[in-house]
């Protein structure tokens, strides 16, 4: 019963949110700042970090406030939450000097497109996620999206951690792998069309 009526106060500030209403987005940035929080140090446990994420989505939300129209916005809050960490843990792989010739020559022009490119990159990842081995997406999907420590897999599968680590390190090997070849590919399509 509370769930569904914490459900329903939520689809109602987010209304109110989408009209421009100030006062919404404090009541959801308040309700929903620790759980966020919370969520995104499980996946990236460094708390600078994790705070820079978190002013991320609610930046985000702010802007794109117009385009919402969300029947589960506490899951809507929590995947933007999960695609911040991973853009996060994607920029850090790489080295500075690509980074910020990426984010200047690629990024920036694009930034009117940004709710389009990052549907395409959640695309990515999920066909990336169906693509793994039946027990390395079990065992990615757990603590990634449902945020359980290794240990937790561990005796939920009946499996040594040892092999819960190695199966999270070479999904995240891989999928970074991934993404840093389509981003690569995408600044050479990019650069080709500045010739």
């Amino acid at each position: 019963m509370d769930a569904n009526r914490n459900s329903e106060n939520d689809v109602y500030l987010f209304n109110l949110l989408r009209e421009g209403d100030e006062g919404a987005f404090s009541k959801i940035y308040k309700l929903h700042w620790a759980e966020l929080y919370n969520a995104a140090y499980k996946r990236l446990p460094e708390k600078e970090k994790c705070q820079d994420v978190i002013q991320n989505v609610f930046a985000d939300l702010w802007n794109r406030k117009g385009e919402l129209d969300l029947q589960k916005p506490l899951a809507y809050l929590h995947t933007a939450v999960r695609f911040q960490v991973l853009k996060h843990l994607y920029k850090n792989s790489r080295n500075n000097s690509f980074n910020k010739v990426f984010e200047d020559k690629l990024i920036s022009p694009l930034q009117t497109d940004g709710a389009l490119l990052e549907k395409e990159a959640r695309v990515l990842i999920e066909l990336f996620i169906k693509a793994l081995p039946k027990k390395r997406r079990k065992i990615f999907l757990l603590h990634y999206f449902e945020g359980l420590s290794t240990a937790k897999i561990s005796i939920q599968l009946n499996i040594s951690q040892k092999t819960v680590q190695n199966q999270i390190t070479t999904a995240t090997h891989a999928l970074k792998f991934r993404l840093t070849h389509l981003f690569l590919w995408l600044f050479s399509l990019y650069s080709a069309f500045l010739r």
